[in-house]
């Protein structure tokens, strides 16, 4: 357990660090994702061993798209996750039969297995023509054929890229839910990112949607350049007058070689007030009558299109099973009652040449992945929990035969002390700006393990240079959340 001295210093030199869009839906951070030979028909067998002794138990289903238009500045300015820039609609057409017949490999793997979510994510997933909409989920039923009417079947996209025609083919594919990423409703604001996007694209998107039936949830970014409170604010009540019911509003993450890191720094809002954006965002939605349901989604009641809808949100810990299909896509397994050193995360190719190559072997393409301890996968729990703002304390203990109060007491303490936490018999909370900090929190109550593995990192890089060997860290998406999307990131894999 941490010392008490040492947590409260922590805090305190974190407090006035930028937060950004770094939460994570597992743990550790990609970074440590270093094994090369993943052993998926483990996983396979694993999934049959957990289905035939549970009946509650589900899977999450992350479909990704690597491509994206162009913009000028490139990548919309800011974004950090792998993207190819879109070439026309015979190489997505391409595109689509490899992740085809890449689902064909987890037939085996997934039979007999019940979906929970879908989240068609990227890249840009509305780049699809109309005809490509029903073979997507052509494909999800190939490995889910009893899909119950209740499964969230989201799919992301950028407002100008819908029509009418477009979001009714989505519709009639079985698709129940729009993810549209409005990133801002100020058009001078939104055009910094080179995005065609404007109001009308927004509002007629919207009117679509309401009319076809389809839920529609929004992304909005605050901590923006220019942006200021007031243009936030402004933004917000738009949305509220067009009666959008799910909200999302993150925290812009600026960093890497982007537009936005390395030309508008200096027009970034500071540290300070980022968290007044965050604050005055979430008690304007609330006293609009939204709630706060993880650290950035808020939802409003009487939607009559309405979704369970929980993006990247777990609350239990006995099991966590979302598979990543594409370029890119990332699978989070695992589950309480496993033996150790068989609960895994691991990311699909972010060559695009090398993820074709290996399907065409007829290989998982996967990259790379990390094998999780018992203490990894408590973690990777905990901090997905705490998106969704609570963490059950009977529930982990009937899980793990622990109580995660005790286990991380110094820290629940001092978040207490500070007004961004509450402890209680049932389970704890994350209140007042808790939520904002929800990226330093789970470093923090991660601290001691990541020790473990900056030191595993450094003494195998030593032992290579030893032997001759160059090693480096992979580039992945940033810490976030994605895709993430029940989040998956799905529902959200935007993010890891």
């Amino acid at each position: 357990m941490l010392d008490s001295g040492f947590v409260n210093s922590y805090i305190d030199s974190h407090l006035d660090k930028r937060q950004v869009n770094k939460i994570q839906h597992g743990f550790p951070s990609p970074r440590y994702w270093t094994d090369l030979s993943v052993p998926v028909e483990e996983t396979g067998e694993d999934r049959r061993r957990i289905r035939a002794a549970k009946r509650d138990s589900y899977v999450n289903l992350y479909v990704g798209v690597p491509y994206c238009i162009k913009t000028d500045p490139g990548k919309c300015g800011y974004c950090l996750f792998p993207v190819e820039e879109f070439q026309g609609n015979a190489a997505l057409e391409n595109y689509y039969g490899y992740v085809e017949r890449e689902a064909e490999l987890y037939r085996e793997v997934l039979e007999g297995a019940t979906l929970g979510a879908v989240y068609f994510g990227g890249g840009t997933s509305n780049l699809y023509k109309e005809p490509l909409y029903h073979k997507l989920m052509d494909m999800v039923r190939g490995l889910f054929p009893d899909i119950a009417p209740q499964v969230d079947i989201t799919l992301e996209g950028i407002p100008q890229l819908f029509s009418r025609k477009k979001m009714a083919a989505i519709r009639d594919s079985g698709m129940n839910r729009i993810s549209m990423g409005i990133q801002q409703v100020n058009e001078r604001l939104n055009a910094l990112s080179g995005r065609k996007q404007t109001t009308q694209h927004v509002i007629q998107s919207l009117e679509w949607a309401r009319e076809l039936g389809l839920a529609a949830n929004v992304d909005l970014i605050f901590g923006w350049p220019q942006q200021t409170v007031a243009t936030m604010l402004e933004d917000l009540e738009t949305l509220i007058s067009w009666d959008v019911y799910d909200i999302t509003h993150y925290e812009l993450n600026v960093g890497g070689p982007t537009d936005f890191a390395l030309n508008r720094f200096h027009e970034l809002p500071s540290t300070l007030s980022n968290l007044e954006m965050y604050r005055q965002s979430r008690d304007f939605l609330t006293s609009h009558g939204y709630e706060q349901i993880t650290a950035y989604n808020f939802r409003k009641p009487g939607d009559p299109n309405s979704r369970q809808y929980e993006e990247g949100v777990t609350r239990r810990f006995d099991d966590m099973d979302t598979v990543g299909l594409g370029y890119a896509a990332i699978t989070f397994f695992g589950d309480a009652m496993l033996e150790e050193g068989r609960c895994w995360s691991f990311i699909n190719q972010r060559n695009l040449r090398r993820y074709k190559e290996m399907v065409d072997e007829g290989r998982f393409p996967v990259e790379r992945g990390f094998r999780h301890s018992a203490q990894d996968w408590r973690l990777s729990m905990i901090f997905r929990n705490l998106f969704g703002l609570e963490v059950s304390r009977p529930d982990y203990r009937e899980a793990f035969g622990l109580d995660v109060y005790e286990e991380f007491r110094t820290v629940w303490d001092a978040l207490g002390e500070r007004g961004f936490a509450e402890v209680t018999p049932e389970k704890i909370t994350l209140v007042g700006d808790g939520p904002f900090y929800t990226p330093m929190i789970q470093a923090l109550l991660a601290e001691e393990r990541y020790r473990a593995l900056r030191e595993r990192e450094a003494a195998a890089k030593k032992a290579a240079r030893g032997h001759g060997v160059s090693v480096g860290t992979p580039r992945t998406r940033s810490a976030a959340t994605a895709s993430p999307g029940p989040g998956p990131e799905p529902a959200g894999q935007t993010a890891v």
